[in-house]
């Protein structure tokens, strides 16, 4: 139950860093080159490596 819970909220995590880091990204494109920047997908990306990143360190750190 713990590595469920461990990897939904890796996965929640991930895609919250994902959407900001896009609109990051987005901002920034538009303020030094006047055009929108950005990566398809990278929320579903980062929530992914949320996913399964969170898990491995909570078994790293409790055994």
């Amino acid at each position: 139950m713990r590595l469920v819970i461990g990897i939904i909220i890796g996965f929640i995590g991930g895609f919250v860093l994902g959407v900001a880091l896009s609109s990051v990204i987005g901002m920034a494109g538009m303020l030094l080159f006047q055009m929108a920047l950005g990566m398809k997908y990278l929320s579903v990306y980062l929530g992914i490596i949320g996913a399964v990143t969170v898990p491995v360190i909570d078994y790293k750190h409790n055994g």
